[in-house]
């Protein structure tokens, strides 16, 4: 299992690869929990050993109300950190009001990581002038969504947002869903990739990466991406410049086997990065995914023989 990777190989490249990879919805499909227990699994997450894979809970801004019963579960040391998913923008206003309130119930034991906004608020370039000034500190996703036409027009814009503000607008893409027309096509997904690095747009992940690596699930009737194949190109695409056509090859990968984590290297293929490349990564680029499971995927990795002390080449 992975706790024990962390343990043993302690700053190595699978912990610069996994710190703070899975923010937890665990209220959305397929899980669709309820809220109780989607937060008391992600109150249980930050106190074990693996929370160092744990970012935020994610939750749509219209049910920050019912988190009030929960204040007591966290505190300044064990916060309940949260990426809120804005609503339409006609209620904006009520949106940014919800926020407010949270942090006023919650203060020190809850925080505000990121504010998500769907792809119909892309275009209202005053939702981003207020939340500039709402809270410092967060960082803000716009998803987009559409034709590789569309994305192209999107990223364009939000480019040109980003010459103009303080704060810096990241780029949320939808990798899934619970049937198979919600996947993303392997080349758009390479597009988005090869894209946000041209432009310097910081990229989140979110839907249909339970698993590690890209296979055929029955239960969506069709091939999933895996999220080391994910991160490992976003990475790649980061550190070494490579091609859309290397990265939608990465994406493409269903052999286990070709992915090595050694102790300072992750190696795909003839290509690799050193855990330093992958700190970096994470850290300005391919910062993190939304699953329904925080379970599943670090279950899944640690049973792969991807890891290995020195790699053979």
């Amino acid at each position: 299992m992975l706790t024990k990777v962390k343990v043993y190989w302690k700053e190595d490249s699978v912990s610069h690869f996994m710190t703070e990879l899975i923010d937890y919805a665990g209220i959305f499909p397929p899980a669709a929990l309820p809220l109780k227990e989607a937060i008391l699994n992600y109150h249980s997450y930050i106190h074990q050993e693996d929370s160092w894979m744990l970012g935020p809970f994610v939750i749509p801004s219209s049910r920050l109300g019912e988190l009030e019963p929960f204040r007591d579960l966290f505190n300044e040391q064990y916060p309940l950190r949260l990426s809120i998913i804005l609503s339409k923008s006609d209620e904006v206003k009520t949106d940014l009001n919800a926020i407010k309130l949270f942090s006023e119930t919650y203060q020190t034991a809850g925080m505000i990581d990121a504010i998500e906004v769907p792809p119909s608020l892309e275009f209202d370039s005053e939702i981003f002038d207020k939340l500039d000034i709402l809270i410092p500190g967060y960082r803000i996703y716009c998803e987009i969504a559409g034709s590789i036409e569309q994305l192209q027009s999107s990223l364009n814009r939000i480019k040109k947002k980003n010459q103009v503000t303080s704060r810096l607008i990241g780029i949320k893409f939808r990798m899934g869903g619970i049937t198979a027309n919600l996947f993303p096509s392997s080349e758009k997904a390479a597009f988005v990739i090869h894209e946000c690095k041209k432009r310097g747009l910081a990229l989140k992940f979110t839907a249909g990466l339970h698993h590690p690596i890209r296979q055929y699930r029955n239960e969506v009737g069709t091939i999933m991406h895996g999220f080391v194949n994910v991160f490992t190109a976003s990475i790649m695409a980061h550190s070494l410049s490579i091609s859309h056509d290397t990265i939608q090859e990465i994406l493409l990968e269903d052999n286990p086997r070709n992915f090595t984590f050694t102790t300072n290297e992750l190696i795909w293929r003839n290509l690799s990065v050193s855990s330093l490349e992958i700190n970096a990564a994470r850290n300005v680029f391919s910062l993190s995914y939304g699953s329904c499971s925080f379970d599943e995927p670090r279950k899944e990795l640690g049973e792969l023989a991807l890891f290995h002390e020195e790699a053979v080449r």
